[in-house]
């Protein structure tokens, strides 16, 4: 996985478990910066880590490997100290690119309270970075229950919920469609996000799920 580098570090990767470090060394080469097809069962399985594969625009599929969890955000890094906070299933916060998410702010999980019924809602989203610093961008959101569907991973087939949601800011002319596939517990499986106006979209699968 390749990524420009920001000089501003916003997470603290001294924190970084022990250990951690010294397998990244020994496996870079065989994690990072591989042709997309590399990236198997075999290979994710044989890691004694969790490990999530992610794509940034037209870059290369890379692993990342979780380093701790928090309540309910999820901490994941890279051997180049990439690093990204996951939420929920929505990315909350990354480090070591060029325009950084900092903070995401929201008082609603976009998927709870959708059916049949209730296909469709509406609320406002607030998101801020740095490089350059923008605090509290206020992003219009609208969640869809699209319904079902049998999605390929690289854990094996699943069926699962699909949500889009149109995220919209009119005075940056910045609308995206990002894309969340949730099993039946809330467990976001594979995602599409885009979280910043100045970087690509993010595609994102969990290749081994954390343990809690």
């Amino acid at each position: 996985m390749s990524f420009t580098l920001a000089g501003c570090t916003l997470i603290d990767n001294q924190n970084i478990a022990p250990g951690y470090r010294e397998a990244f060394s020994s496996m870079k080469t065989v994690l990072f910066g591989s042709e997309d097809n590399l990236i198997n069962y075999d290979l994710v399985s044989n890691i004694p880590y969790a490990s999530l594969s992610l794509k940034i625009g037209n870059g290369p599929k890379g692993l990342m490997i979780l380093e701790s969890i928090n309540e309910e955000k999820t901490y994941w890094v890279s051997a180049d100290d990439v690093f990204v906070v996951i939420k929920k299933g929505r990315v909350i916060q990354t480090s070591g690119l060029i325009n950084n998410l900092t903070e995401f702010n929201s008082n609603h999980n976009p998927f709870e309270g959708l059916s049949d019924n209730l296909q469709s809602k509406e609320m406002i989203n607030y998101y801020s970075y740095e490089n350059p610093v923008l605090n509290l961008l206020e992003v219009k959101t609208l969640v869809t229950r699209i319904g079902v569907e049998s999605v390929e991973l690289i854990t094996g087939q699943k069926d699962l919920i699909l949500f889009e949601e149109v995220v919209e800011n009119e005075y940056l002319g910045w609308k995206r469609l990002n894309k969340f596939w949730v099993d039946d517990s809330g467990f976001v499986w594979k995602s599409e996000q885009h979280i910043s106006p100045k970087l690509p979209k993010f595609v994102i699968e969990i290749t081994k799920k954390p343990s809690r």
